[in-house]
C-alpha cells in the first residue's frame, strides 16, 4: 500500500514536491489557500493585461545547467520558449547617459573597454569573473545529510569553486570597483545593481548565468510556468485542493499526523510537507512548540527581502522608447519624492514589450517595483479607505514621473494597478510581505537552514523558508531533495522520471 504525503501550500515548491513525491510513489495531497496554484510565483490580468509578479528570469534554462534537468522533470523544459536578454539592466545619470550591462560578457568587456581605456586592468579581471562564474553551476544532488563517504569525496573536488564563491562573497561591489580611475566608470558600474553594497558574488552569478544564456525568460510569464508543473503534477495523479487554507497540524506523540483546515475538516497522512510560509507554518500551524535558539533568534531578528510596492501600467502603445532589460531601467528623478514615507530619487522601469502574451498587440505592459516598510502598510491596511486613497495616489505620482520622462507617456495609460505588501500577505501569506523570504548572506550561504523542526517527526519544510535566497530555482532544488530525505528514511530509491 502506498504512503501519503500531505503539502502544505500549491505554490511552485509544494507543486514540485508533489511531483517528486507521485514519481517515488506517494499518494500526494496539496492544500493551497488561494483559488490558483502557484503561490509567489504568480501573475494577475487587469483590463486586457497581464501584470507578472515573478517572471524576470529563470536559472535553468540553458540545458547544459544542471537545473535544467529538474525543469524536465516537472514538465517545463522542452514545453516553454525562452527569451534571452541582451542587456541586464540599464543605468541612466542626471545628464540623459544610459550605461548599458550587457548580457555577454565580451560585448560588455569592450563596451566597457571604450568607455574607460585607462581602467582596462580592472574591466578584464572583471569580465573574466563573469566567464569564471558561468562554467559554474548550482548543485541539486542529495541533501547534505544523505551524502555517503563517496559523495564527500566528490564534493572535494568543488572545493576550488566553493572558495572562488566564498571570497566573491565577501568582496562588495564598491571595494572591487573602487579602483576604477575613470570617474564615471566607477559611479555608473557601482549604481547600476542598486547599491555598491552588493556581493560581487552575486554580481558574478548573475551575469555568469546571462553569459552563458542559462537564465532566460519564460514565455508566457509566470502563470505559464506554473501551468506546466500543475499540469505535470495532475498527469502523475497528484490531487490539489483550492481555497483550502490550513489552519493547525495535527500532532501525536511528537508526530506529524495530518492537518486541519479553516472550515474545520481534517486530513491524515504518513508525511506532512509543509511548503507554505515559514513563521506561520512553525508559530501557528505547529503553536511554536518545536523550536530551538536558533529558530528563535532567526525569527526574532529577521533578515528578510524588502516588501514591494508593484505598480502595473497597461499602455495603448509598444513604448519603443524603454528598451527591454532583464532588471529594467533606472533614471534620476528632477526632483526627490516620497512615495509611502521613504525619498525616492530614481524610478526603474521595466517593460514586457518582448513577450506578445503580456498585452494586446501594439501594446505593453511596464513594471515599476518599490521597495517599502512592511509596517507602513499593516498600519494602513486597517483603515479601507485610507489605504485605496494611499494606492491612488502612488499610481498618479508614478504615472506623472515616468509622463516627465517620457513625455505623452500619461495619456496612453488604460490600465492601472498597484500591489502592496499586504496583497502579498493577503494571497501567497508571506511574512512581512517578504516575496523571497531570507536575504541572501554569507552566513546564510555557508549554513544553510534545516527541513526539520527540532522534536518533531514525520515533518518536513521545504522552500524560501529552510533556502535562503528565495525564487524559483529554490523550489525545485528544495523539493527534490525533501523527498530524497523521506524516501531515505522509508527505505526507498529515490526515483525521478520524464514527461
Amino acid at each position: 500500500m502506498e504512503k501519503s504525503i500531505i503539502i502544505i501550500g500549491g505554490g511552485l515548491t509544494g507543486l514540485a514536491t508533489g511531483c517528486y513525491g507521485r514519481m517515488n510513489g506517494y499518494k500526494t495531497t496539496i492544500f493551497e489557500m488561494h483559488d490558483i496554484a502557484g503561490g509567489v510565483c504568480t501573475a494577475w490580468k487587469r483590463k486586457g493585461y497581464t501584470i507578472d509578479g515573478a517572471m524576470n528570469w529563470l536559472v535553468g534554462t540553458g540545458p547544459e545547467k544542471n537545473l535544467h534537468k529538474l525543469w524536465e522533470e516537472l514538465g517545463a523544459a522542452g514545453n516553454w520558449k525562452i527569451y534571452n536578454h541582451d542587456v541586464y539592466t540599464i543605468y541612466e545619470d542626471k545628464d540623459g547617459k544610459a550605461f548599458n550591462v550587457y548580457c555577454d560578457a565580451d560585448r560588455f568587456e569592450q563596451y566597457l573597454l571604450e568607455l574607460a581605456p585607462e581602467d582596462k586592468d580592472v574591466i578584464r579581471e572583471f569580465t573574466k569573473g563573469i566567464r569564471d562564474f558561468s562554467r559554474m553551476d548550482m548543485p541539486t544532488g542529495k541533501p547534505n545529510e544523505l551524502n555517503s563517504w563517496f559523495d564527500k569525496i566528490k564534493t572535494v573536488k568543488m572545493l576550488p569553486m566553493l572558495m572562488t564563491m566564498k571570497k566573491w562573497m565577501k568582496v562588495t561591489a564598491g571595494e572591487f570597483f573602487k579602483r576604477c580611475k575613470n570617474p564615471y566608470l566607477h559611479q555608473a558600474i557601482t549604481s547600476a545593481f542598486g547599491s555598491d553594497q552588493w556581493p560581487m558574488m552575486m554580481v558574478f552569478w548573475i551575469l555568469g548565468y546571462q553569459h552563458a544564456k542559462a537564465a532566460g525568460y519564460v514565455l508566457g510569464g509566470a502563470l505559464e510556468f506554473v501551468r506546466f508543473l500543475e499540469e505535470r503534477y495532475r498527469a502523475l495523479g497528484g490531487e490539489i485542493h483550492l481555497k483550502s487554507r490550513v489552519a493547525k497540524i495535527l500532532v501525536e506523540n511528537d508526530k506529524a499526523v495530518g492537518i486541519k483546515l479553516a472550515d474545520g475538516t481534517e486530513h491524515r497522512a504518513d508525511w506532512i510537507v509543509s511548503a507554505a510560509d515559514g513563521r506561520t507554518t512553525i508559530f501557528d500551524m505547529l503553536g511554536g512548540k518545536y523550536v530551538d535558539d536558533a529558530i528563535k533568534k532567526r525569527y526574532d531578528n529577521p533578515n528578510l527581502f524588502s516588501p514591494l510596492i508593484y505598480i502595473g501600467l497597461g499602455v495603448a502603445d509598444p513604448v519603443k522608447e524603454i528598451p527591454p532589460a532583464i532588471d529594467g531601467m533606472s533614471f534620476p528623478l528632477e526632483t526627490p519624492v516620497t512615495v509611502a514615507g521613504k525619498e525616492r530619487q530614481r524610478l526603474n522601469v521595466r517593460t514586457y514589450s518582448y513577450d506578445p502574451a503580456m498585452a494586446p498587440a501594439g501594446k505593453t505592459v511596464l513594471i515599476v517595483g518599490l521597495d517599502t516598510d512592511y509596517d507602513y502598510w499593516e498600519k494602513l491596511y486597517k483603515d479601507t479607505e485610507k489605504y485605496k486613497a494611499e494606492k491612488e495616489k502612488i499610481a498618479d505620482l508614478v504615472v506623472s514621473l515616468l509622463d516627465k520622462r517620457f513625455p505623452g507617456l500619461a495619456s496612453k495609460i488604460e490600465m492601472r494597478d498597484v500591489a502592496t505588501p499586504m496583497t502579498w500577505v493577503r494571497y501567497t501569506g508571506n511574512w512581512r510581505g517578504s516575496y523571497e523570504g531570507w536575504q541572501f548572506s554569507g552566513e546564510t550561504f555557508t549554513g544553510g537552514i534545516k527541513k526539520t523542526l527540532p522534536g518533531l517527526d514525520n515533518f518536513y519544510m521545504a522552500g524560501q523558508w529552510v533556502n535562503p535566497g528565495g525564487g524559483m530555482p529554490t523550489a525545485a532544488i528544495s523539493s527534490n531533495q525533501t523527498i530524497q530525505s523521506i524516501c531515505s528514511r522509508d527505505k526507498k530509491k529515490f526515483i525521478t522520471a520524464k514527461p
